[in-house]
């Protein structure tokens, strides 16, 4: 009995000690977090002390998530695990990182969903499919640009027949716009057609076409609607708000209140509007002034619940509080019912009315708040938790990660760098003054904090200490343009102002004016004519080995060229595997009128540019393609190629774009 007892416990132990060493493994494991750097041009990755677990060895590389990442060591990509070792073979064009056991990635430019042994979810036939995220469905995009949703087996579940589907509510409610909406018709002639509707997941139209003219998003269990214009009423503009069963709960008196642009949505059951001041308005509480227009609060109902002719603006409600601005901009704390809740007012909230959301608001129990003695820190009932204090950069629009708040320093008289930031970490009172080009503030989760510094990326920690840093170099080493996307098409030109051909003399700023062809002796005489030469190099972006690009004119006659903001309809082709042509760099679309206008090359004069050499995954042959005018009247452009020369290219080079940002009203493209 004493053996087997004995035999039992050390079965028990061991048990134990297995299953306790297991756990320990895997904890370990999980807090090991590895962060990526780059380092003289190459990706690897160091732990949360700093240090190098897997070697800079890629061209790219991408956060860890589920365990694994990926990598692109030349021109395709592949997924690693934190030993740096491949689970998966490079072999896709692209790879996006593992949510919920599953990956987007590209194959030909085709998109596909993989689980973590790589096999293919679902075959299909569409030209995109915008992501699952975090749940189940997907909207998809066919090859006529038709939208529809899928399922994550790849099942139809609403069909490809809308030119745009919104994002899908909470309550699983999308607006839909179908093929045939065409309310500004091109000719008189020609009947609006309103196709907007609502859809549930199901398919289910639950607001009809031909109802609305526009329909918003729906938010919290309402939507706004604009009814269709009656053509016999010289002024008909009737809004109404609609529930998830496409009901009207109440019709909007766009003569006395409208929603409040901003914060126009319910939220804990109540919305601001904007009310148009007249007599018979009733004075409310703290009234001093009058304005033309002022904020209140309605009900579910559509019912004014309360408002003051003194208050300018008021925020969105989130654990029964909000904040309202009166006229001479102080900020008040209030209840649902309206009652103010603190004595001094507030200089300013840490909180952009136009884009932030309503979560935002007590953020972590907390709203950041600023008296007259600083910046601080209240609960929802105005008591200080923070108290206040000088932080002289810190902005109503200031970033807010939890108890994490970005500090922006603006610098207007920097050409390199528009701006420096620093943070506030309210839980340890440290303030880190703004020096950074760049700060990762949703990194603040992590252990290390990514950050961009005087052309060096790095990792700090949540004092602002560096743990990481790149190494600073000297004198970077020159090597071939190796990249995974399409490169917006670059050649900027200028020609001179002549009074006879002002228009077309050019509104976007350049120096690459056209020179004399007496240094040229290789083109042929009579003809327009773009020539790649391989053995004029120069340097591309400064550490990049380039070609010279050359549009020559050796005629008697002028060539004109459409362009926007100086830059010529000029762009890279490659061969790609079946030796079709196909583009490498796109040309974006500007907005603006003013962005498109005209240059002139004149005879025997020519324009120069660099060009990258490229690097790549295979071999091809590449040209350049340039459109072009014989008169400066002339509807129809020609084309004109380069001689074709080899090289070699990554298989994203021929669609994938990269994510763009404009920087202001001075950049105005949107790819």
């Amino acid at each position: 009995m004493k053996i087997i007892k004995s035999r039992i416990f050390a079965f028990i132990y061991v048990s134990i000690n297995l299953v306790f060493c297991t756990s320990f493994l895997e904890l370990k494991a999980q807090n090991d977090k590895l962060f990526p750097i780059v380092d003289n041009g190459l990706w690897g990755y160091i732990n949360q002390d700093g240090e190098i677990k897997i070697e800079p060895i890629f061209l790219q590389a991408s956060k860890f998530s589920e365990g694994l990442a990926s990598v692109r060591l030349k021109g395709i990509y592949g997924f690693i695990n934190n030993q740096g070792e491949f689970e998966l073979q490079p072999q896709f064009d692209y790879a996006l990182s593992f949510n919920q056991g599953i990956a987007k990635v590209y194959i030909e430019s085709k998109p596909y969903y993989i689980d973590k042994k790589g096999n293919i979810l679902f075959e299909h036939d569409y030209a995109e499919i915008l992501g699952f995220e975090d749940n189940n469905y997907s909207v998809v995009k066919t090859k006529t640009e038709k939208l529809g949703v899928i399922d994550l087996q790849g099942n139809l579940i609403i069909d490809t027949v809308f030119l745009n589907i919104e994002p899908f509510s909470s309550e699983g409610l999308a607006t839909v716009v179908g093929v045939n909406h065409n309310p500004y018709p091109d000719y008189d002639s020609l009947d609006k057609v309103y196709e907007i509707g609502v859809i549930n997941l199901k398919a289910e139209f639950i607001v009809p076409y031909g109802k609305y003219e526009r329909i918003s998003e729906f938010r919290n269990g309402y939507a706004k609607v604009e009814f269709i214009k009656d053509p016999t009423i010289k002024y008909d503009y009737r809004i109404g708000m609609i529930d998830t069963t496409g009901n009207i709960k109440f019709m909007i008196p766009t003569d006395n209140w409208n929603l409040d642009y901003s914060n126009g949505y319910f939220s804990e059951g109540l919305a601001i509007v904007d009310i148009t001041s007249n007599k018979n308005d009733t004075e409310s509480d703290n009234l001093t002034t009058s304005s033309a227009k002022y904020s209140g609060v309605i009900n579910e109902k559509g019912e004014i619940v309360f408002s003051n002719l003194n208050w300018k603006e008021i925020t969105p409600f989130h654990y029964n509080r909000a904040f309202v601005q009166d006229t001479n901009y102080n900020w008040y704390l209030i209840n649902k019912y309206g009652k103010i809740l603190n004595e001094e007012p507030y200089k300013r909230l840490n909180y952009d009315s136009y884009s932030s959301k309503v979560e935002d608001l007590f953020e972590d129990g907390k709203q950041i708040v600023k008296t007259s003695t600083g910046w601080g820190a209240i609960d929802t009932n105005g008591n200080f938790v923070i108290k206040p204090k000088k932080i002289e950069e810190l902005n109503s629009d200031s970033f807010r990660k939890k108890n994490i708040i970005g500090i922006i320093n603006h610098l207007y008289n920097e050409n390199k760098y528009s701006y420096e930031f620093g943070f506030w970490n309210m839980n340890s009172g440290n303030i880190v003054e703004p020096k950074f080009h760049f700060i990762d503030y949703e990194g603040f989760d992590d252990e290390l904090v990514y950050v961009f510094q005087d052309g060096r990326m790095g990792y700090i920690d949540h004092k602002g200490n560096y743990i990481w840093r790149e190494t600073k170099k000297d004198s970077p080493k020159v090597i071939k343009f190796n990249i995974d996307y399409m490169k917006r098409g670059s050649y900027y030109a200028t020609s001179p102002y002549k009074e006879e051909l002002a228009v077309y003399g050019g509104w976007g700023i350049s120096e690459n004016a056209f020179r004399n062809n007496s240094d040229l002796i290789e083109f042929k005489a009579n003809e327009l004519s773009i020539k790649v030469v391989s053995y004029k190099t120069s340097n591309y972006l400064e550490k990049y080995s380039a070609m010279k690009l050359f549009v020559v004119n050796t005629s008697l006659d002028t060539f004109y060229f459409d362009a926007q903001d100086s830059r010529l309809y000029l762009k890279l082709q490659a061969q790609d595997k079946l030796g079709d042509w196909k583009d490498i760099e796109y040309l974006s679309n500007s907005w603006c009128g003013n962005s498109y206008h005209s240059l002139f090359l004149p005879p025997e004069k020519h324009w120069e540019f660099i060009i990258p050499v490229f690097d790549g995954e295979y071999k091809t042959k590449l040209r350049a393609e340039l459109l072009y005018k014989t008169h400066s009247v002339d509807k129809t452009e020609k084309t004109l190629y380069s001689n074709e020369f080899e090289g070699s290219i990554n298989p994203g080079q021929f669609w994938r774009k990269q994510e763009y940002y404009p920087s202001g009203i001075m950049d105005p493209y949107n790819d």
